[in-house]
């Protein structure tokens, strides 16, 4: 599995996500696994997706795909988004014992 990091601007939050959500179907269908949306404490309208992405799958290419341009600026993403390509080393949870 490829983890892609995604950073970017949009023009409101809620009308990015609700797009989005709209779109998992289609990002499932070229490679997405799954994912999970950050919002910036700093700043409401800068978020950061991780996505869980398919080996077999570029996901680099999928959003430079003119198609996926054209649903990101529909979403009101501000030009295109930082994309990472990354590999996960280590994890660590910290669960809080019961009182």
């Amino acid at each position: 599995m490829a983890f892609l990091v995604a950073t970017a601007t949009v023009a409101d939050f809620e009308a990015w996500k609700s797009s989005f959500d709209s779109n998992d179907s289609f990002r499932t269908e070229h490679g997405q696994l799954g994912y999970q949306t950050f919002q910036s404490v700093d700043d409401p309208n800068e978020v950061v997706v991780l996505f869980d992405w398919d080996d077999a799958e570029d996901p680099r290419a999928f959003f430079g795909s003119e198609e996926m341009r054209e649903r990101l600026a529909a979403a009101g993403v501000k030009g295109m988004p930082e994309l990472s390509v990354v590999k996960m080393v280590d994890q660590k949870s910290v669960i809080e014992p019961s009182a």
